[in-house]
């Protein structure tokens, strides 16, 4: 599964009127948007597309996996905060024995979020939030970072600015309805050559319950000569390299 691309906050200048503000009312209720707790556990279902480019064409390889994340242990980090210790396991299906996958971490200080999963962190969240909060939640790692899929190497971070949709709201993931919700779209960038996209999910008093992401690339636009749908083809028939991945909340606790 490709999922997890992050520790001062650091605001976006040129995010137009967006910037970080207290919310009316104790805005460190919003930390149950990312609880931590030992023994706390998140099963999600999976499905994802990879798209691989081949002789003859473009494959396209579609799989569904289950994927169980369970806090087990906390430690101090270099910076001396409470990091979480947080263990993978996945399965092929609902019948199959899980199977470890590997180990990440997260922390949640007074005003952020992170998560570090594969030496890269994410800030994933700052505090406090509102509708106009945007942030470099990427702000550690380099844009020009590559990673390998499928024997092609794809470029995905650049360009991100992670930005709150809504908060407070109720939503639904999966089977599950939720009282309080906060959405934040982390990328939706678009070009001829590249798309990009990545939104997430939390609820209150459960964490991440819905992630998807697009990282697409294509020179389909770059054909001679210029095909006259390329900017109305469906990047789902265009795309020649990357992944597309979606990731509900099947079980909590």
């Amino acid at each position: 599964m490709i999922l997890g691309f992050v520790s001062t906050v650091i605001l976006m200048a040129g995010c137009g009127d967006r910037s970080i503000e207290a919310p009316a009312g104790d805005w460190a209720a919003q930390y149950e948007y990312f609880p931590l707790s030992v023994g706390q556990s998140l099963t999600y279902q999976v499905d994802s597309v990879i798209f691989d480019p081949a002789s003859g064409g473009v494959a396209r390889d579609t799989s569904r996996t289950f994927l169980r994340e369970v806090i087990v242990d906390t430690f101090l980090d270099a910076t001396g905060e409470l990091a979480y210790v947080i263990e993978r396991w996945e399965r092929q299906s609902h019948n199959a024995d899980w199977l470890f996958k590997n180990v990440c971490s997260a922390t949640r200080s007074e005003r952020q979020a992170v998560r570090t999963e594969d030496n890269l962190r994410y800030m994933r969240l700052v505090f406090p939030m509102d509708e106009r909060s945007a942030w470099n939640g990427n702000a550690a790692i380099d844009p020009a970072q590559e990673i390998q899929l499928a024997g092609e190497t794809l470029r995905p971070f650049a360009g991100w600015v992670y930005r709150v949709d809504v908060i407070g709201v109720p939503g639904q993931a999966g089977a599950f309805s939720f009282d309080s919700t906060l959405v934040v779209t982390e990328v939706d960038e678009d070009n001829l050559v590249e798309k990009r996209f990545s939104r997430a999910v939390y609820a209150k008093g459960v964490g991440l319950v819905y992630r998807e992401q697009w990282i697409l690339d294509s020179q389909y636009c770059n054909l001679v000569p210029l095909p006259p749908d390329c900017a109305t083809k469906p990047w789902v028939e265009k795309a020649e390299k990357g992944f597309i991945v979606q990731m509900k909340i099947i079980e909590f606790q």
